[in-house]
């Protein structure tokens, strides 16, 4: 964990409170902090830091590191790696899906948070425009292999053909890009540890299907975000899935009357503060849908086509 970052952190467990957290550093490299903890002194919650990654997650959520299936399985780094850098790899397969949704991005005096970051391929994007950038997820095979890049300054994996067999993929950044501005943590999207109107620009890419609560999702958004000179990157498949959340939470396709039958209206509604989740509301200054794929073997793909608003409050 960056240096910078412990003066950006608050407890997830007292987020009404706003308490900033204590830091006990065992091991540093330079601007790193490798090993040491973070205590909460008003709930005494302890927040470890190993290998260089920080888990801010509350309580009640931190059953998702044992868990070795979903997003932490082996398989999903190779997926998610080739859909996040496919077209750095110069595949001819890779979708330009992170071009399209980084054409916003401008020189920005503030922070930028991308909620749901997965490999990282967003937050590098956003290190071009911003003074921090601060990435974060749920998986923590995800977060370590999106700050071993960030440390190497290389992408390398082993890309899954079939089975067992694998081949190499690697691709170095330019040594002239900074990325010293940048950092992983773990941490759950309804519950971000920051403090109110921390950030110029949040980002959630297909994100919104996944969390368990989508409107207390995006109403840690709007908490998080700055009132004014501020801009929001949402972008979503609405494929809805009762395993993730029960119907009665989804923001579309459920039949209730009170939101849009399609997610994409919904989410217009509440940009323009329906619902009191966005305030100040949101103006919609771009909307468009983004192709995207992830990899999972050389004959297995998923094609999404994903939905996305820019929002800008001025």
């Amino acid at each position: 964990m960056k240096k910078w970052m412990t003066d950006k952190l608050i407890c997830p467990q007292c987020l009404d409170a706003e308490i900033p957290l204590d830091l006990t550093a065992r091991e540093t490299q330079g601007d790193d902090i490798i090993d040491g903890e973070m205590t909460c002194p008003q709930c005494k919650a302890i927040y470890p830091i190993e290998q260089g990654v920080a888990v801010l997650l509350p309580e009640k959520t931190r059953d998702i590191l044992s868990d070795h299936g979903g997003y932490n399985a082996p398989g999903m780094l190779s997926a998610y790696l080739w859909s996040h850098f496919g077209d750095l790899l110069d595949d001819p397969k890779a979708t330009q899906a992170y071009q399209v949704w980084s054409a916003g991005f401008t020189p920005t005096h503030g922070d930028a948070l991308d909620v749901g970051c997965a490999v990282g391929r967003l937050s590098f994007d956003l290190a071009a425009t911003h003074d921090h950038v601060i990435g974060l997820d749920t998986s923590i095979a995800f977060i370590r292999k999106a700050r071993e890049i960030l440390t190497q300054k290389e992408i390398s994996f082993d890309l899954i053909v079939e089975g067992h067999i694998t081949e190499p993929r690697t691709y170095c950044f330019d040594e002239s890009q900074d990325f010293s501005r940048v950092d992983f943590i773990v941490a759950d999207a309804l519950a971000l540890p920051f403090r109110e109107r921390a950030f110029a620009t949040t980002a959630a890419i297909n994100l919104l299907e996944k969390v368990p609560d989508p409107l207390k999702h995006l109403t840690e958004i709007n908490r998080v975000m700055r009132d004014h000179s501020a801009m929001f990157l949402f972008s979503d498949p609405f494929s809805w899935d009762e395993a993730v959340s029960p119907p009665e939470r989804w923001l579309s396709g459920n039949g209730n009357a009170q939101y849009s039958a399609r997610g994409i209206d919904t989410m217009r509604r509440l940009f323009a503060g329906e619902f009191g989740v966005f305030d100040p509301p949101l103006g919609i200054a771009e909307d468009g849908n983004v192709a995207w794929k992830i990899r999972k073997t050389e004959n297995l793909w998923e094609h999404i086509t994903s939905q996305y608003l820019i929002g800008r409050r001025e």
